[in-house]
């Protein structure tokens, strides 16, 4: 009798065991363990971010080619000016000296000129009436011939101090907005070795452009005509638009990455964007407008071995382009579901085929995320 006590015992205990061990495994696979992830309508944009500065389109450099004192200075920064009017002047008293000496010199070359024509002249005549060797008359040709050299010389002398007479008035070439002002009034300016920048002036702010550097990675799939966004430090909470106009040929190397730069025009008739902002920038490739959508995370998710031992094991080596392996929970088994994916970032991709909305999936296992 108590051997047959003893066996019950240990199929009670055995059965009991067994029956723990399955509660344990199907609580494993129960949903509350998983943290899951509905499939959801939405857009997938595939772009390629950059950052970069904004620029006018077109700045105009404006310096003098004469040294003097600053005498006035009649623009200041964020002047709207027009094309020919006055910026700054310089003291014209030294230039007006040297305009002077060179009006009086052209002035006493064309004098010497006509008495070396009228000489020449009566030279000629004696020479005609045989009167005087053919010598004197040459003579009288080289001398009239200085003349008429000197007075070219006198005349440029003049071209060239009256030039610099007008230089002293700094006039705007284009019609613009004074972005940049380096003299005051006093200031002496020296263009002896290189033309110094007074003004820098961009011809319209109502239209900017972005230049921002792209990796060699990336830049195959950048082309004209592109859509951008981009934002700004100073107003964070708006997003700006802009055009790829131009993909420069001339690359750059940081930090043994080769950088292109592209050009993107921008409209700025609110006059928000200043130059010189940093802009962050997304250029749009790719975009799936209205889709079926997943987190793109959903593909980290493997099954331990533990779980595969238990799993409905679906055929899922040979898979064809573009089809991924995503789980789900059915019946409280782990189920592989092949499906085909589309465009997908970095936080979410496109679902073409395989799921439904609603669709839930395994986006991560609990415990795993209490690990890390």
């Amino acid at each position: 009798m108590k051997k047959i006590v003893i066996s019950v015992l240990i199929v009670l205990v055995a059965t009991g065991t067994w029956l723990g061990l399955r509660g344990k495994k199907e609580n494993a696979m129960a949903p509350e363990n998983f943290e899951m992830v509905k499939v959801q309508k939405g857009d997938v944009v595939y772009s390629v971010s950059a950052s970069g500065k904004i620029q006018p389109i077109n700045t105009v450099s404006v310096g003098t080619q004469v040294s003097g004192i600053i005498e006035q200075v009649l623009a200041d920064y964020n002047d709207e000016v027009e094309k020919d009017q006055i910026l700054a002047r310089l003291d014209t008293s030294v230039l007006q000296e040297n305009l002077n000496d060179a009006e009086a010199q052209l002035t006493l070359m064309q004098t010497k000129q006509k008495i070396e024509q009228l000489d020449y002249d009566r030279t000629k005549k004696l020479y005609d009436e045989k009167l005087i060797a053919k010598a004197t008359l040459e003579e009288a040709e080289v001398a009239l011939e200085t003349a008429k050299a000197n007075v070219l010389s006198a005349q440029a002398a003049y071209n060239k101090a009256e030039r610099n007479f007008g230089y002293a008035t700094i006039t705007s070439p284009v019609s613009g907005t004074v972005i940049s002002k380096e003299v005051e009034q006093g200031q002496t300016v020296a263009a002896s070795l290189s033309t110094p920048t007074l003004f820098t002036i961009a011809e319209d702010l109502t239209k900017m452009q972005i230049e921002a550097n792209i990796a060699e990675a990336d830049i195959g799939q950048i082309k004209p005509d592109m859509n951008v966004s981009f934002t700004v430090d100073a107003y964070p909470e708006d997003t700006f638009y802009g055009v790829v106009q131009q993909i420069r040929l001339s690359p750059t190397e940081e930090s043994n990455v080769v950088m292109y730069t592209v050009v993107i025009q921008v409209d700025n008739s609110s006059r928000k964007l200043l130059p010189g902002m940093t802009a962050t920038v997304d250029i749009k490739i790719h975009e799936a407008s209205d889709v079926l959508t997943l987190p793109t995370m959903v593909m980290q998710y493997k099954p331990n071995a533990e779980l595969k031992a238990q799993m409905d094991v679906k055929k899922i080596d040979d898979l064809q382009k573009d089809e991924i392996v995503l789980y789900q929970i059915k019946d409280n088994k782990i189920t592989p579901l092949i499906v085909q994916k589309g465009l997908s970032n970095l936080t979410s991709m496109e679902i073409k085929n395989g799921l439904k909305l609603g669709d839930e999936i395994i986006l991560q296992s609990k415990g795993s995320r209490r690990r890390k």
